[in-house]
Order: structure tokens, then C-alpha cells, then sequence
């Protein structure tokens, strides 16, 4: 099972998948705020598989998040807008710089 199951399992409301999503989102707002303290960032853009979940992830992690923030200030958290082919872009493009280095010498 991959985050997109487990999100279509806590959307019809097993509780199995929901026990899971609440520890996986506690988890990672827990370490979006220890990044928002060090880094203060004004917006958080989530990536990847898990981002795909949409509003099953967002809702409860901005919540997660504003519940565990003191002094800094509450970022945006958004999806990245590339969602799952980030990765994929960012090869072809090291690749693409990768051979017109190669041409160039």
C-alpha cells in the first residue's frame, strides 16, 4: 500500500488507515515545525505521493502544524506544483546539463 491507498482508506473511514495517517501527519508536522524554527519559511511546499492526498492531508497538517507553533510565524502549506514528477524532471534536467557539459569540452 502506497499513501494514495492509505488516504482512500482514511477518506471511507477505516480505522486502521485513519490510526496510520494521524501518526504519519503528527510525524511530519512535527518536523515541518522543527524545520519552520530554524528556517523560517513563509510557505512549506509538500511533495511527492503524499501531497496527491490533497485536502486528506492538508487539512489535518495545517491543523497539526498551528497546534504545535509558539512563537513563529504560521507558514502557507502548500502542494508543490510539479506534484509527483518533480524527481523526474529534476534527472532529465541534471542528465540534459550532464551531456551539454560533455559537448562543450
Amino acid at each position: 500500500a502506497d499513501a494514495a491507498d492509505c488516504a482512500k482508506a482514511v477518506e471511507s473511514g477505516d480505522p486502521a488507515a485513519v490510526r496510520v495517517w494521524r501518526d504519519a501527519v503528527d510525524g511530519l508536522a512535527a518536523g515541518l515545525v522543527t524545520a519552520l524554527t530554524l528556517l523560517d519559511p513563509r510557505t512549506l511546499i509538500i511533495g511527492g505521493g503524499l501531497a496527491e492526498a490533497g485536502e486528506t492531508l492538508f487539512g489535518p497538517l495545517r491543523a497539526a502544524v498551528e497546534e504545535r507553533v509558539t512563537f513563529q510565524k504560521l507558514p502557507t502549506i502548500v502542494p508543490a506544483a510539479l506534484g509527483d514528477t518533480a524527481g523526474c524532471l529534476g534527472a532529465g534536467l541534471l542528465a540534459w546539463d550532464l551531456l551539454a557539459t560533455e559537448v562543450d569540452t
